[in-house]
């Protein structure tokens, strides 16, 4: 690939555990850069710095709840779509994360080819997750299981807000901690797995397949992508044709349509695609996002 006119001859990366430690040390310049995943408060007032800057781009990172589609009553799409009714997306999008995300309403992110831009997916109502449950021939008859990763604030906020809307819905459940390496470990089987998972899926490879293939066609149960234990023939099917076509077109063409069905079905709850922040200081130029790697990539990078 070659390099640049300018570009940096070395560069070095710091564990520094403690957030305000990292802020001072970017405005005094210790710093030329830290890692973006800040309160909102203090993107802005780094915006907002003499001698520093924050770019931002959306990626391709997907906050979503897990379904387990095997475990009754989750078998029954009326429960599945009555869950996703009950959370409130802009109630955490906008005002618990302050609007530093992009609501995301497919497995697919939204700047990803082959995601249905007509799909508008599901939205926060009470009475749309009541008529749902009304609708179920598998009635709710006991605590739903929530899980959220231990050491990861938002996944706690989403499983408390899951919860509220669920207990307004008439629906009981039970908010459990998770650390990673056991939820991984509890996804290897149905009989395991949660009712309900909180995470993200990020960009492994920068295709379809990465999102609503592994996490939804059912040759992928038993990891931590596909613990929602999802099976639809036609959806696998049209899946199976995607990964295996060259033609672009074909292939965009697959995709979007499994993952109308995979929505139309609720096979899990969609919240946001991430957007990417990078605060630097002002004197460092030539950074280029990419979602592989979260912008580490630094060969075009130079020091002004």
């Amino acid at each position: 690939m070659g390099w640049g006119e300018k570009y940096l001859d070395e560069i070095e990366f710091r564990a520094v555990k403690d957030t305000n430690t990292r802020v001072l040390g970017l405005q005094k310049g210790d710093f030329n850069g830290v890692g973006g995943y800040l309160q909102s408060d203090l993107l802005k007032k780094l915006g907002e710095g003499a001698n520093t800057k924050v770019l931002e781009a959306e990626s391709m990172r997907i906050m979503l709840f897990q379904i387990n589609n095997q475990r009754a009553p989750l078998t029954d799409v009326h429960v599945r779509r009555a869950i996703n009714y009950a959370f409130d997306y802009d109630g955490f999008n906008k005002q618990i994360l302050g609007g530093l995300v992009e609501r995301n309403p497919t497995p697919l992110p939204n700047t990803i080819w082959g995601n249905p831009k007509d799909v508008k997916g599901y939205y926060f109502s009470i009475d749309k997750a009541k008529e749902e449950l009304a609708k179920a021939k598998v009635k709710v008859d006991r605590p739903l299981e929530i899980a959220y990763l231990v050491g990861f604030s938002q996944t706690e906020q989403a499983a408390a807000l899951l919860q509220n809307g669920l207990t307004k819905a008439g629906v009981e459940s039970k908010v459990v901690g998770v650390p990673w390496p056991t939820m991984v470990e509890k996804a290897a089987k149905a009989d395991t797995s949660p009712d309900l998972a909180v995470y993200w899926i990020s960009t492994y490879y920068a295709d379809p397949h990465n999102w609503v293939g592994e996490m939804y066609h059912s040759g992928a149960w038993g990891t931590f992508k596909s613990n929602s234990f999802y099976k639809n023939a036609k959806v696998d099917e049209m899946l199976e044709k995607a990964l295996r076509s060259t033609d672009q077109g074909e292939r965009t063409r697959l995709y979007e349509e499994a993952t109308r069905i995979v929505v139309d079905e609720a096979a899990g709850l969609w919240i946001y695609n991430t957007k990417w922040y990078g605060p630097y200081s002002k004197n460092l130029q030539g950074i280029r996002f990419c979602p592989v790697g979260s912008a580490q990539e630094m060969r075009t990078a130079y020091y002004q």
